[in-house]
């Protein structure tokens, strides 16, 4: 199962295969100091505990960046969602990591496993790692792929600051210490993009991730409407009417699944 991600921002155009690995063998720096994590051995945190860590984590100024997605075999129905991914959760955040990859931001969450839906039953209670797009990044960093572009008037100040920004990219909401998500996972080969240990990525990037809001029901972040919507056919349907109606589908497939194994 193949499928395929392009991320534009102010920074780069890049292009994601997520069969495998979204990169390899690319320069990658660890925000040291960013790590803040609950004891790994609980796989839930108290209110207080998350509070603290959101708080060191999330202290620096956001940037919301653009993103395009084009995916590949794209399932059709959530049963052949849960089907393409390894293992199917409901996990809580117990704690938070930055790194950056070709000057890029990546958040590894570290997730307690509530509940396995699908999958391998031996991650129950475990906590496994689970990689999301987005996060703190400095941002001379962030700039440098576009530093030498002199139609973005950026000042040598702007593209040499060590400033640290949190960027969280359209549709790909980033998570937060104690967030509750059910979400479909592949795990990648230990060392991609050059992050040490093994980790999981999210199915189909953020088509994958439900998060559970105030009324207990878990969804996933609806894409921001397009301008006129992009209509074509003569029923006049547009992308949005199409992403209104599959976020519902499979919103509705994932609380049936979980309500199924209570």
């Amino acid at each position: 199962m193949k499928k395929k991600l392009i991320i534009s921002s102010i920074a780069a155009i890049l292009l994601f295969v997520a069969s495998t690995t979204y990169y390899s063998n690319v320069k990658t720096s660890n925000i040291a100091k960013e790590q803040v994590m609950a004891n790994q051995k609980r796989n839930f945190i108290d209110k207080k505990t998350a509070e603290q860590i959101n708080r060191k984590f999330y202290s620096h100024q956001k940037i919301q960046q653009g993103s395009e997605m084009a995916f590949v075999n794209y399932p059709t129905t959530f049963s052949k969602m849960v089907d393409s991914g390894q293992l199917t959760i409901i996990g809580e955040v117990t704690g938070l990591k930055s790194f950056v990859a070709d000057n890029l931001p990546y958040t590894i969450a570290n997730m307690g496993v509530k509940k396995v839906l699908h999958g391998d039953n031996s991650q129950l209670g475990k906590v496994i790692r689970v990689m999301f797009l987005g996060g703190n990044i400095s941002q001379k960093e962030l700039l440098a792929p576009v530093s030498d572009k002199k139609f973005m008037n950026m000042s040598n100040e702007e593209i040499t600051s060590d400033k640290i920004v949190t960027v969280e990219y359209s549709n790909n909401r980033l998570p937060k210490a104690g967030d509750k998500i059910a979400m479909v996972l592949s795990k990648t080969p230990a060392g991609t993009n050059n992050i040490p240990g093994e980790f999981w990525m999210t199915h189909f990037a953020n088509k994958s991730v439900f998060f559970q809001d105030d009324d207990g029901q878990y969804r996933r972040t609806p894409e921001a409407k397009s301008i006129g919507g992009g209509s074509s056919g003569k029923n006049n349907f547009s992308q949005n009417d199409w992403n209104q109606q599959d976020d519902e589908k499979m919103n509705d497939g994932m609380n049936k699944l979980i309500l199924s194994q209570k």
